[in-house]
């Protein structure tokens, strides 16, 4: 029985699960960054629907501002509540993208969507290079940027955009693998000769 619900267990596992025996190096979620232009822009339409409502309003009622701006104030509750809702989800479909990087393998989870979502598993043996890159004074001063990993043979690169502190997580890559070619004794290209024992945090 027991054998029974550990191979259930392992079938019901997916490519996003981290293994027992890994050591989870870092767990990297986007910048909240990122989800300020989406909110940027749905605030903006929302003004200017409000706007543009209490322009037109009182005209179609023949100059009765009253109804106008009675009805205006229910349409710009309903908006508002509708616009609050699709942002929360919009912050949860956000906050689902990350990625997770062990003393084995790496694993990018990328939430496009409510029903979109799509998780690549690499090896850190197919690792070929990693290449950090922040463009613009917001993403010096709120330290963010993107995250590019190059892969072995025709596997697709990871690129993941509005990573924090970029530079420190490619550098974290790069150690966990060479830490893992010269543990597993594999073949493979060294970027760091020199062992960091630089603490993860």
């Amino acid at each position: 029985m027991k054998s029974h619900k550990l191979q259930e267990t392992n079938f019901f596992k997916t490519i996003e699960s981290v293994s027992p025996d890994e050591h989870v190096m870092v767990v990297v979620y986007q910048h909240p960054f990122g989800i300020i232009f989406i909110y940027a822009a749905t605030l903006f339409c929302l003004a200017i629907a409000l706007i543009s409502s209490s322009l037109l309003l009182p005209d179609l009622y023949g100059g009765d501002t009253g109804k106008a701006y009675t009805l205006l104030m229910v349409i710009a509750i309903g908006i508002s509540i509708l616009v609050g809702v699709l942002l929360m989800v919009a912050t949860v479909v956000y906050r689902q993208s990350k990625l997770t990087v062990t003393d084995r393998t790496i694993v990018q989870v990328l939430q496009k969507g409510l029903l979109i979502r799509k998780v690549s598993q690499l090896s850190l043996a197919n690792v070929e290079d990693v290449t950090s890159e922040q463009q613009g004074i917001f993403a010096s001063i709120f330290n963010y940027g993107t995250l590019k990993i190059e892969t072995a043979g025709e596997q697709a690169n990871f690129t993941f955009s509005f990573c924090p502190n970029p530079h420190r997580v490619a550098k974290i890559i790069l150690d966990s693998k060479d830490d893992f070619l010269r543990n597993t004794g594999q073949t493979g290209s060294y970027r760091n000769q020199i062992h960091s024992s630089e603490p993860v945090v």
